[in-house]
């Protein structure tokens, strides 16, 4: 009787199993953005909501001469997603964090077909959840690039920071203000429905003062 060779062990689930895209995107899951679609953008005030970054700190950036721009389904989502490396530990926030940040309600001027990677037909061309909340981004922003390849004008996905229906859009497009119009009274952040609180600042009886130790100084001899 031969002998049955031993079975290979099973792949680990401590990895992150998501791939850069491996095969065509042709015929990927589209969904559609554009002037009846409210999306809402946390950013400082003074400056234009509708910016397109290109210096690799977004998930989905696009190299230059393009870029990307975030936005969000709701206002909440959007402040969220602005601080969330922040909001693992706790319900507050720094209150400098919410200081000079606005939130815009905003409408694309332009209809924008987006990769939607919360179809159900997204897991054929080789996405997973992962593709959403991994670090760092090198494979998501290569998929951003396959996207882009592909005539797609962004990509719809859940956002890392923020639970519940709420969706983030980050859309293509040449890099900079792309000078849409904008929303002629933002929301400060601290403002928005159930946005993070901002900490209150310390009371000085909370504080406990303590005296530098003292410099030891040698005597002349």
């Amino acid at each position: 009787m031969s002998e049955v060779p031993p079975r290979p062990p099973a792949p680990s689930r401590a990895v992150v199993a998501q791939q850069s895209p491996r095969v065509p995107l042709d015929g990927f899951p589209v969904h559609t953005v554009g002037p009846d679609t409210p999306v809402f953008r946390a950013h400082t005030a003074g400056l234009g909501p509708w910016w397109f970054g290109s210096d690799g700190c977004g998930r989905f950036d696009l190299p230059a001469p393009r870029g990307t721009c975030y936005v969000a389904t709701s206002a909440v989502a959007a402040v969220r997603e602005r601080i969330g490396v922040v909001l693992g530990g706790s319900a507050t926030v720094p209150a400098a964090l919410l200081e000079g940040v606005v939130v815009s309600r905003l409408r694309p001027p332009e209809r924008r077909r987006v990769a939607d990677l919360e179809a159900a037909g997204a897991a054929d061309f080789g996405v997973t959840r992962e593709l959403e909340t991994m670090v760092p981004y090198d494979v998501p922003q290569a998929w951003a690039r396959a996207f882009a390849a592909a005539d797609l004008e962004g990509v719809r996905y859940a956002p890392r920071f923020t639970t519940g229906p709420a969706l983030a859009v980050a859309l293509f497009g040449p890099a900079g203000d792309a000078g849409w119009p904008d929303d002629p009274a933002p929301l400060p952040a601290g403002d928005v429905p159930g946005a993070p609180l901002a900490m209150p600042p310390p009371r000085r009886m909370d504080l406990t003062v303590v005296r530098p130790p003292r410099t030891r100084t040698r005597r002349p001899g």
